[in-house]
């Protein structure tokens, strides 16, 4: 009977470095591709101008936007998403933690949590201009709503997922609540922690340029707003890819954070 011989370590770096450079060069080709129909639709004119602007258009439209960059990027990104989405994640991992370890907790909080989680926050718009008026206060209110339902939820089911046999095997060997807490409970549900501070960061976008539709002045949700009104497709698609770039950035940060802080965890890799 023959058996299948185990690769060495060497073999499997190599083996791994081979699909790294494989995954590289599809997502290099399919980008080229992307760019290559764009550029032909453009040019044959298959598509107006109006709704599909030409890569040498593109290139204007940034020239023109680059100007007012930096303002918009501190407005959107230091003002109004950092500080949202602080408060939102914070207050949802406290509440969320909170409700899966004490039944007090969840007796208080789990109806208003179950009450405003269906509730999209685009749809509170109206209710947070009646009451706080359109400004500062509003934009951050709506970002930190959003990301803190993302994240109260996340919470509070990470910590009800946790394997009952840990918690069954530390009280075994003496620990106390607290240690139990700290050393079991904790290092279990950092990895799902991230995986919604992740999907936090990439909503808190979308909710900062619904929010700059509220009377800002300033942000990338401000010069959409103009670049609509005045027809100027190159200057939508330019904010956009601004707004895929950094939310990129920051899921990109997250994920290296994710793999040192979580180093210790398995995962699948994919062949």
């Amino acid at each position: 009977m023959t058996g299948t011989k185990p690769q060495l370590p060497d073999q499997l770096a190599q083996q791994e470095r081979g699909f790294i450079q494989r995954d590289r060069f599809i997502r290099t080709l399919t980008m080229f591709l992307l760019v290559g129909i764009w550029v032909v639709v453009t040019e044959m004119h298959w598509v107006k101008p109006l709704f599909l602007p030409a890569p040498q258009d593109l290139w204007e439209a940034m020239k023109n936007l680059v100007v007012h960059l930096p303002e918009d990027l501190f407005a959107s990104l230091i003002r109004r998403i950092l500080p949202g989405f602080a408060i939102g994640v914070t207050l949802g991992i406290l509440i969320g933690v909170l409700m899966s370890m004490n039944r007090v907790g969840k007796a208080v909080f789990e109806p208003i949590v179950e009450i405003l989680r269906p509730l999209p926050p685009l749809a509170l718009i109206p209710l947070l201009i009646l009451w706080f008026g359109i400004g500062y206060i509003t934009q951050i209110l709506l970002i930190a709503y959003g990301s803190f339902i993302i994240m109260v939820v996340n919470s509070f089911e990470a910590v009800r997922n946790v394997p009952p046999i840990y918690l069954h095997a530390a009280t075994m060997l003496g620990a106390k609540p607290r240690q139990i807490f700290r050393q079991v409970i904790i290092p279990c549900i950092v990895p799902d922690i991230i995986a919604g501070i992740r999907v936090s960061a990439a909503a808190s976008f979308g909710y900062c340029v619904a929010a700059e539709l509220m009377g800002a002045m300033t942000g990338l949700g401000y010069r959409l707003v103009l670049a609509r009104r005045y027809l100027m497709t190159g200057n939508i698609i330019v904010i956009l890819v601004v707004i895929a770039i950094l939310s990129f950035a920051i899921d990109f940060g997250i994920r290296r954070a994710d793999m040192s802080i979580t180093s210790w965890k398995s995962r699948i890799v994919q062949k």
